[in-house]
């Protein structure tokens, strides 16, 4: 099956202030099929909604890889991120 998403050591780190930085998200690694149904599911505060606006293309991550559908989304010029989201 085609991989349509893909995240590889993916870290989304927030500062706040200048001397505190808060981890989010740290090394997740994950990869989704064409056909698969997936939950995200884990307490308050855990990291969902930041994986999920990652995974959307609504935010990016401090480091590590994101695919979809076999393409980087950094390398993505703009409209195409735009009609991904849509």
């Amino acid at each position: 099956m085609t991989s349509l998403i893909s995240l590889s050591k993916v870290t989304k780190s927030y500062k706040l202030g200048r001397d505190v930085e808060v981890s989010a998200l740290r090394g997740i690694d994950l990869e989704i099929k064409q056909g698969e149904f997936v939950a995200i599911i884990g307490p308050s505060g855990s990291g969902k909604s930041t994986l999920m606006h990652i995974i959307g293309i609504l935010d990016q991550p401090t480091k590590g890889l994101v695919k979809l559908e076999g393409s980087d989304v950094e390398r993505l010029p703009e409209e195409r991120l735009a009609e991904l989201r849509n």
